[in-house]
């Protein structure tokens, strides 16, 4: 029966580590500085065993937390490129470090320790082992002999653990021995009795115990406990042959309450486990959808961190779970977290390349602007600074100083050319001004110029008025018809004076030219319209020659034959005073 106590015990104890209750608090809630400090306070624990399982918990919690505090603040590529480098440790992980190593030493120390006390105690309880077998070849009397085995069980219980690869062996033997022992002095009846009833009122108290514990609130406690009179139970020698069964049922039976008491705990807490586990899963989802979910602004970017960090929050409000589901759990988050935050960071690298490409883009816009804003070809610059005015205005927005600062240097630029175009053609409009007034007077002294003949003198004096009109600068655009005033008035003048026709109409058409000098688009209109007239009159001459070649000889296409001629001496002689007037056109 008693033997079966150690059987109880360890399946209590794997029951123990398949779900234990973790009263501790959750260390993946604890910032880095916490987790180091954690690991500093758990090393003086007394028995640095009972903290290992949480110091590797904290150790891998604390990497997983440095290196996402490293990828959120340089970025996933840069991030390998230190850990490939093997640049310098980051200050935490140094502290981290330095507390671990702390707890290895203490712990190494522990064990040593702890083995060398355990090899001590098992070479004592071989001693007391051979003492009680030698208590039965004693000649004393057997009141001597009892109290020297009672010293033997005391020092037993007294004595600690051994190592756990001899405790079982250690354990029958011991228990042989005693039976054995009780055995030998089974002739004194008296004694015997005696110590089988001191050893029930022993193991009464322990059932006592034990029936106390099923009111105790903590089931840890109740638990350990129950494992600390297991024990006890174990080093108190037997009962009278006849109670040893119940009394042992008695024992068997309390414990079982009470383990089906913690078993019942366990399972509701499995159930709990598993409700918050799916809750966590879910939310996880949560967090995952949004990172797929299309994001092509800051804002939006923003918005949706909040949204995670709200998730979070939500997450861990849940609670802790087993240890087993918390791993699944707490890795599942990281994941998701980790490739959000993987994809946010992508967002903003490719943001920065998108936001230098498009700073690029407007200092190149500014640059041409500011080699143009010295430029004196008022109409070719000003379309080309308005063509750029709308290339800026297209280009897309880039929220930064480095853009604002471009922004001045383009507008600069483009105000320094407008403002002298401005200013120029201010000067001319008050200049075209003055030229309409000078012209003014000069077509009222024409207009009062009395001439009597077509002497040179007065022909002189006519082309000196047109000279003076040609000094005087352009007149406003809405006073062009002046020009025309003028050529009519100069044109009446030399008529005045009685010229031939031919004179008269070279006099003319220089008058004309002298009109349009200065008026490139003028002058280049004329010509076209010169050469147009040369080419219709050229194929004039050739269709008449053309005719000519079908008329006969006879006397009657004699006259025929005169008038196409002449039409085509007129023609070649109009084409040559349009050639001339061409290169007069020219000189202009």
């Amino acid at each position: 029966m008693e033997d079966e106590i150690e059987e109880i015990s360890t399946k209590e104890n794997i029951l123990n580590t398949i779900t234990g209750e973790d009263p501790e608090i959750d260390n993946n809630i604890l910032s880095m500085d916490e987790l180091v400090a954690r690991v500093s306070l758990l090393s003086k624990n007394h028995n640095p065993y009972s903290v290992s399982k949480e110091i590797e918990e904290i150790k891998s919690i604390f990497y997983t937390k440095l290196k996402t505090e490293k990828k959120e603040a340089l970025g996933t590529e840069e991030l390998e490129k230190e850990e490939k480098s093997k640049e310098k440790l980051h200050p935490l992980e140094v502290k981290f470090k330095n507390a671990f190593d702390i707890y290895r030493k203490i712990k190494s120390e522990f064990r040593k320790r702890k083995e060398k006390k355990e090899e001590e105690n098992l070479k004592i309880k071989r001693t007391i082992i051979e003492d009680i077998d030698a208590l039965v070849k004693e000649e004393e009397s057997i009141k001597i002999t009892f109290e020297k085995f009672r010293e033997l069980q005391a020092r037993w219980r007294e004595i600690g653990h051994v190592p756990i690869t001899e405790n079982n062996h250690l354990w029958q033997s011991y228990h042989h021995h005693v039976e054995l022992f009780y055995d030998f002095i089974k002739i004194n009846n008296d004694l015997r009795d005696l110590d089988f009833k001191r050893n029930l009122e022993e193991k009464n108290i322990i059932c006592a115990k034990a029936e106390a514990l099923l009111e105790e609130r903590s089931i840890n406690k109740a638990h350990n406990n129950l494992q600390e009179l297991h024990e006890h139970w174990k080093n108190v020698g037997p009962v009278e042959r006849t109670l040893r069964e119940p009394l042992w049922e008695r024992f068997q039976e309390i414990s079982k309450k009470i383990n089906k008491r913690r078993n019942d705990y366990f399972i509701e807490k499995k159930k709990e486990n598993s409700i918050k586990l799916d809750l966590k899963n879910i939310i996880a989802k949560e967090i995952e959808d949004i990172t797929f979910e299309e994001k092509t602004s800051h804002n939006q970017w923003q918005e949706a961190t909040t949204k995670c960090r709200e998730l979070e929050k939500k997450w861990k409000a849940l609670g802790k779970l087993s240890k087993e589901s918390n791993k699944i759990a707490w890795g599942k988050l990281r994941e998701v977290l980790n490739n959000f935050y993987s994809a946010k960071n992508n967002f903003y690298k490719q943001k920065k390349i998108q936001r230098t490409e498009i700073l690029n883009e407007k200092l190149a816009i500014c640059e041409k602007a500011e080699r143009l804003q010295d430029s004196t070809d008022w109409k070719k610059t000003g379309d080309n600074l308005i063509k750029l005015q709308e290339e800026w205005k297209n280009s897309e927005f880039s929220p930064s100083t480095q853009s604002n600062e471009i922004w001045i240097r383009f507008r600069k630029a483009c105000n320094i050319f407008f403002n002298n175009r401005k200013k120029y053609y201010k000067e001319i409009k008050k200049q075209e001004a003055e030229a309409y007034k000078e012209k003014k007077a000069l077509i009222k002294e024409l207009e009062g110029l009395k001439l009597s003949s077509k002497s040179k003198e007065n022909i002189k004096k006519i082309k000196a008025f047109n000279s003076r009109w040609d000094n005087i600068k352009q007149t406003p655009k809405d006073k062009k018809s002046i020009n025309t005033q003028f050529l009519n008035l100069l044109n009446s003048k030399f008529e005045e004076l009685g010229l031939d026709k031919e004179a008269l109409a070279t006099e003319k058409y220089k008058n004309k030219i002298s009109s349009l000098k200065g008026n490139s688009r003028a002058i280049n209109r004329e010509q076209e319209l010169l050469k147009k007239r040369i080419d219709n009159l050229e194929k004039v001459i050739a269709q008449y020659e053309n005719n000519i070649s079908f008329f006969g000889n006879g006397k009657a296409t004699m006259p025929l034959l005169d008038q196409t001629q002449k039409q085509i001496d007129n023609a070649k002689s109009d084409i040559k005073d349009l050639q001339q007037k061409i290169q007069m056109l020219n000189k202009a």
